[in-house]
């Protein structure tokens, strides 16, 4: 997580100034909103006390106290052409911010570590296809483009392009990418491609069911081209939610089932596919806390812990009368939603 120190009468001072320059006092003491410059910090600390697993020979299992502060500031100059900067504050260097810029056309975002294009902060515009379960996705999720560029209404549909501001690196070239999503005749479509790998898929509501197609061509880490086909149905079913895919990757066809449904205001869902990938989750209220109970028997994430099935499970308790304050227990080996290890955590957010 990103580190940063920032005294409490330090960040209240900040917030107010930011919050004042955003409202003009008008007619006798009458104030309103007159969408000037704004800067907000957000982000979160905590306090934990973890006991980790032991991945090496001779490896420690003793529990640790640490601390951790995620902190970043966002600064905006509304308008029609607007300026939006974000910064992660881990470090005294403002050139790795991201700025983003805004025109009644297109958006231009630069960042010299994380362009911050796409759904997922980073993301490449290729990413804005949406793919099948199992099958490939076309670039990368987040932190690989250094300028993202968008047109969010391109005679009704959202195009995108990003890629590395440096051309002169090896394979720099390759990750140039494209974006399409958008809709016609009833009709979701989404397309994306970079370097020799691209995809297209469409959906549609048919009968009260989402019915969805794709197909792409993949460019492999060993240079060869794979062709991908899928289909998935996802169908209410009374008070459940049933949904079914079925995929072709390289010649090779696979399957899955998921049905999720809420019971008690807990959100269940279970689910198994062609490789025998069974997946449990629960989460929900559980008296004062909140319950979160995950099982999947594919491999862990951790190693050397890939020869165990994925579970996490713990609870967190709000603490009432507070803005994001919470206290948690958890064991995790997939480091996804708790931290890795058996832990105990007060977070606080800000």
């Amino acid at each position: 997580m990103k580190k940063a120190l920032l005294t409490t009468t330090a960040l209240v001072a900040l917030s107010g100034a930011a919050f004042a320059d955003s409202v003009a006092v008008r007619n006798g003491g009458t104030s309103h909103h007159t969408h000037a410059p704004t800067i907000v910090f957000h982000g979160e600390a905590n306090i934990k006390y973890n006991i980790p697993f032991k991945k090496v020979t001779g490896g420690s299992t003793d529990g640790v106290i640490s601390s951790d502060v995620d902190l970043d500031v966002t600064m905006t100059s509304p308008g029609a052409y607007s300026a939006t900067v974000s910064y992660g504050m881990e470090g005294n260097n403002i050139a790795g911010a991201t700025v983003t810029v805004g025109t009644p056309l297109l958006e231009i975002s630069v960042g010299a570590t994380d362009a911050r294009g796409g759904g997922e902060a980073g993301a490449d515009a290729s990413y804005l296809y949406s793919d099948i379960d199992r099958m490939s996705s076309i670039g990368e999720e987040e932190d690989n483009s250094d300028w993202y560029i968008k047109l969010p209404n391109f005679g009704g549909w959202t195009v995108a392009a990003s890629g590395k501001a440096d051309q002169s690196v090896a394979g720099a070239s390759n990750q140039t990418s494209i974006g399409l999503t958008g809709s016609v005749g009833g009709l979701s479509v989404t397309a994306g491609g970079m370097n020799d790998s691209g995809g297209i898929s469409v959906s549609t509501s048919l009968m009260g069911a989402t019915v969805k197609v794709a197909a792409a061509n993949i460019k492999n880490a060993a240079g060869a081209n794979t062709q991908e086909t899928g289909v998935s149905v996802s169908m209410p079913l009374g008070g459940m939610t049933l949904a079914v895919n079925s995929t072709t990757v390289d010649g090779t066809a696979h399957w899955g089932v998921d049905v999720s449904t809420s019971v008690s205001g807990f959100a269940i869902s279970v689910g198994t596919d062609s490789e025998e990938e069974n997946k449990f989750k629960i989460t929900g209220p559980l008296g004062p806390v909140a319950l979160h109970l995950e099982y999947d028997s594919d491999d862990s994430s951790l190693t050397p812990l890939t020869v165990d099935p994925t579970i996490e499970a713990g609870v967190t308790y709000s603490v009432p009368g507070t803005k994001g304050t919470t206290i948690s227990a958890s064991y995790s080996n997939d480091d996804d939603d708790f931290d890795e290890g058996t832990q105990v955590k007060m977070a606080f957010k800000f």
